[in-house]
C-alpha cells in the first residue's frame, strides 16, 4: 500500500510540474488592468503571417494568438485580450494616448523608440527583405541604389537603408496594402518589409519574388507605457511561458505554409539572436 501510495503520489507531482503555468503563479496584474477586466491589445491586421484579417474580418495571425494567449493567462480566457488594428504608424500613439495597453504588432526595438515607450524581452528576430517584380533588375541590395523604395510609414528599416544604400528613396505608406499595390503598379522597384512577412507576400503574388539578401536584422518586443513595472513583470512571465509550452512550433505551421520559411521563423521565435 505505501508503495502504491508513493507512486501515486510521484505521478501527481510530476503531473503538476508538467501543467500549464496557472493565473495565479503569474506576476500580479495591475489593479487598473484587472478591474478593466481585458488587456488591449494593439496588433497588426495587415502583415501576414504576423497579423492579418481573416475572411469574416476578425485579426488572424502568429501575433495575434499570442496576444490571445496573454489574455488567457491574464483572465482564465482568450476572451481577456480585446485585440484592435494598429498600423506602423498608428501603434505608438495608440498605446501612449490610452487606447491600448500593449503593441503586440511586430513592433522593432531600437534606441530612438526605447526613448518614448519600454520594450518586454525580445519574442522574436529576424531580417528584413525585399519584394521586387519577378523580371526585376534587381538581385541584390546594392542594385537599389538611386531607386524609389515602398515601405510602410514608421518602418524600422528606414535608417538602415538611407545609411547603406546610396541615393535610395523611400515612399512611405499607410498599409502593406497600399504598398503592394503600388509596387504591382510600377511606382518603385520594390517593396521592404519584416522577412516573414515578405516571403509570405511572395507565396501569394506570381508576379512577385523576393531579394535573398537580408538586412537589418532586428529584434521585436511588445510594447509597453513608460514605468509599468507591474505590467512588465507579467507580459515577460508570459512570453517565457509560451516559449516553455512550446507555443510557436505549433502556431507558426497554421499560418505558414512553406517549411523553409517556417522553419526560419521558428528559429526567430524560440532561438537567442545572433550577436548585433
Amino acid at each position: 500500500m505505501k508503495t502504491t501510495f508513493t507512486s501515486a503520489l510521484a505521478l501527481l507531482v510530476a503531473g503538476l510540474a508538467a501543467a500549464p503555468v496557472a493565473a495565479q503563479d503569474f506576476p500580479p496584474l495591475p489593479a487598473s488592468i484587472e478591474e478593466q477586466g481585458v488587456l488591449r491589445i494593439g496588433v497588426k491586421c495587415d502583415s501576414p503571417p504576423f497579423g492579418a484579417s481573416g475572411i469574416d474580418g476578425t485579426p488572424i495571425g502568429i501575433e495575434v494568438e499570442m496576444a490571445k494567449k496573454i489574455g488567457e493567462y491574464a483572465f482564465g480566457s482568450e476572451e481577456g485580450a480585446e485585440l484592435s488594428c494598429v498600423t506602423s504608424e498608428s501603434r505608438i500613439p495608440s498605446l501612449n494616448s490610452g487606447k491600448i495597453d500593449l503593441i503586440l504588432a511586430t513592433l522593432g526595438r531600437f534606441p530612438a523608440r526605447e526613448e518614448v515607450i519600454d520594450f518586454s524581452n525580445i519574442y522574436f528576430w529576424g531580417t528584413s527583405n525585399v519584394l521586387v517584380p519577378v523580371d526585376s533588375p534587381v538581385q541584390e541590395l546594392s542594385d537599389l541604389a538611386g531607386e524609389t523604395l515602398l515601405i510602410v510609414k514608421g518602418g524600422s528599416q528606414i535608417r538602415w537603408l538611407e545609411e547603406n544604400i546610396p541615393d535610395i528613396e523611400m515612399m512611405q505608406l499607410n498599409t502593406t496594402a497600399d504598398g503592394i499595390q503600388a509596387l504591382l503598379q510600377g511606382r518603385a522597384a520594390g517593396y521592404v518589409g519584416d522577412g516573414g512577412l515578405i516571403y509570405t507576400l511572395a507565396g501569394n503574388y506570381d508576379q512577385l519574388r523576393v531579394v535573398e539578401e537580408g538586412l537589418d536584422l532586428g529584434v521585436n518586443g511588445i510594447g509597453l507605457r513608460k514605468d509599468e513595472p507591474e505590467l512588465m513583470a507579467f507580459v515577460n512571465a508570459a512570453l517565457d511561458q509560451l516559449r516553455a509550452e512550446n507555443f510557436y512550433e505549433t502556431v507558426i505551421t497554421e499560418f505558414v505554409e512553406e517549411p523553409a520559411v517556417a522553419d526560419v521563423m521558428t528559429r526567430g521565435f524560440t532561438e537567442e539572436p545572433p550577436q548585433m
